[in-house]
């Protein structure tokens, strides 16, 4: 027992002066809703309606949300967590959402319209959630959706209001309905993007003008039932459905390639080699610009051949780093010296 109270003051001063980092118990116990992926988008000609495209669609089983008006502007805030390693050099993540409405007073819903929220394109290259200015023809950084990178993610911070309201197939009068379900369509596109991985949806809340949440799910309670997931394409021969699951957020490793110098000196006829360190471990391939001057093998090792600079691009992980060599005379010996 001494030795337990020992051990536990120890552990306590060590979190104290920072050598251990706390983990508080909202963190350790927050679930997340996984979304899986099958990006296989090289580039923006192709059809993102048919590949590179995951649905969400979320409902709430309450359905006595205080609607009173369907053409109301609502406000629309999530998280959303995009893994670092399936993002590479003019990679993009699109979102297009939704809010739905239904009259749920008697047992067969009637959808009274929807309501479209601001567009967002999270472009790797520019660390930013953005969206296209028609006006200036070009991506705009957006004042509703902040990026940021913690803990090997890059996590959108979404908030914006709705652009209006669209009559559905059986209109209604939200303020005579007895019941009105209330839901949530994200639809998550990858650009340049190859990944069969995941991403995670959070602290998903639709609010009313005056504040008032008439939706609200942080997927740390029961969520088994609240919505489902669908992947493109959507073919005869498939089923696209994949399963609803709330997980614990999964820790990443952020993929890397270091190399030990970016600049390296040797003469002609000797060799050097270039010191590179993928993580997690990878293959890691060599190019010389100029074979003439140096030549690399597929192990890093660069051979002068004669006086002169060239460029090593090393490769790995998604990762290129450019290593420049400097290839030098070899000094001749004289007689006797």
């Amino acid at each position: 027992m001494a030795q337990k109270k020992i051990l536990a003051a120890l552990l306590a001063g060590a979190m104290a002066l920072g050598l251990i980092p706390a983990v508080s118990a909202e963190a350790a116990t927050n679930k997340v809703l996984k979304v899986p992926v099958n990006f296989t988008n090289p580039g923006w000609e192709d059809d993102l309606d048919s590949v590179s495209r995951s649905q969400v669609e979320l409902w709430s089983n309450d359905q006595t949300s205080p609607i009173s008006a369907y053409s109301d502007s609502y406000t629309v805030s999530y998280k959303l967590y995009i893994p670092q390693s399936m993002l590479k050099e003019g990679s993009v993540v699109g979102v297009d959402s939704s809010i739905d409405f239904n009259d749920a007073s008697e047992d067969e819903w009637k959808w009274a319209g929807w309501a479209n929220c601001p567009h967002i394109d999270f472009i790797y290259d520019r660390g930013e959630a953005t969206y296209w200015d028609e006006a200036l023809q070009e991506d705009v950084k957006a004042d509703y959706a902040a990026a940021k990178k913690s803990g090997g993610y890059w996590v959108i911070d979404y908030s914006a209001r709705t652009e209006g309201f669209q009559v559905g197939d059986a209109p209604s009068d939200a303020s005579k309905a007895s019941a009105v379900a209330v839901g949530l369509t994200m639809n998550i596109k990858g650009i340049l993007i190859s990944s069969k991985d995941a991403v995670y949806v959070d602290d998903v809340r639709i609010t009313k003008p005056d504040g008032t949440t008439v939706y609200n799910q942080d997927f740390n309670g029961s969520a088994k039932d609240a919505g489902s997931i669908k992947l493109a394409p959507k073919t005869a021969e498939s089923d696209p459905s994949e399963a609803f699951k709330t997980v614990t957020l999964p820790a990443t490793t952020k993929k890397t390639l270091t190399v030990s110098k970016k600049s390296l000196t040797v003469k002609v006829g000797k060799k050097t080699t270039i010191k590179a360190t993928a993580k997690p471990a990878a293959k890691i391939t060599y190019k010389s610009s100029n074979k003439k001057v140096a030549a690399v093998n597929s192990k890093g090792v660069v051979t002068g051949k004669k006086a002169g600079k060239a460029t090593i691009t090393v490769k790995a992980n998604g990762k290129t780093v450019k290593v420049t060599v400097t290839v030098q005379k070899s000094q001749k010996k004289t007689n006797g010296k």
